[in-house]
């Protein structure tokens, strides 16, 4: 006897739909495992400022201590990490966990990025990290910061 399995379903939750706001003048980029991605256009010899946006699958039990362990594995592969500032931020009802850092890889710039991301339960069968990372190149922090933060903060996640 066998029975059929499906995806999207109530078993297999489809993924959800993310909506972000970027400026007129930035471009769309395919990465392979990433779900969005954009940047600033392409001028030679600069870091481009750019944004991507992932999900990920976990089982029902994952919660956000997983989540944070995470990233802090993550990060803490990174060269030359500095810490820049840890918190949460509210966008549109849903709460985004933050953490913004620097890194530098020997012979390239410094690169500042800004995490953030939230954990989404998917009807008690699953939970969903979905993550947007913004980066930018620490000679031009300043002002792409501050455009990056605001692609966040137009961030929408929809379940089907």
């Amino acid at each position: 006897m066998t029975r059929n399995i499906a995806y999207p379903s109530a078993d297999f939750p489809g993924p959800p739909t993310i909506t972000v706001g970027i400026p007129d003048d930035w471009e769309t980029l395919t990465v392979p495992g990433v779900h969005l991605a954009a940047a600033q256009p392409h001028v030679d010899g600069q870091f481009r400022a750019n944004i991507v946006v992932t999900v990920q699958r976990f089982g029902p039990d994952f919660t956000d201590q997983d989540a944070r362990a995470g990233l802090e594995q993550r990060k803490s592969s990174l060269p030359g990490l500095e810490e820049l500032g840890t918190g949460t931020v509210d966008v549109d009802g849903t709460s985004w966990t933050t953490s913004e850092y620097s890194y530098t890889q020997p012979g390239h710039t410094t690169v500042v990025q800004s995490a953030r991301y939230t954990l989404v339960d998917r009807g008690g069968v699953a939970k969903d990290i979905v993550e947007i990372v913004g980066s930018c190149g620490a000679e031009s922090a300043g002002d792409e910061a501050e455009i990056v933060r605001s692609i966040q903060d137009t961030v929408t996640v929809e379940l089907a």
